[in-house]
């Protein structure tokens, strides 16, 4: 396996496991018990599942704008309150840029 496969393998996995775990917040956010001291309550919640649905599934069937997308999805989910996954999901960006 070549070495930009092999980093598009990585961003992909990171992708979708940073969304499990925002996904993973934002129930902990409906239930009252969120990580961040801040956060938008249940509209932030519903919006950070919606942004984590998004990486999943890019980190599931990438397109060709796949670490752009992811950027913005990453950015959102740390606005919107759900820290842990939006870090991993940049983390997942900055292997596909380096792809």
């Amino acid at each position: 396996m070549s070495e930009t496969q092999e980093a598009d393998k990585g961003m992909r996995v990171m992708a979708v496991v940073g969304g499990f775990v925002a996904i993973i917040e934002a129930i902990m956010m409906f239930m009252g018990a969120g990580l961040m001291p801040y956060g938008f309550g249940i509209i932030g919640a519903v919006f950070s599942i919606i942004f984590a649905i998004i990486a999943i599934s890019l980190g599931i069937k990438p397109t060709h704008y796949t670490p752009f997308i992811l950027a913005l999805a990453g950015i959102l989910l740390i606005v919107f309150a759900s820290l842990i996954g939006g870090v991993i999901v940049l983390l997942a960006t900055f292997f596909g840029f380096i792809s």
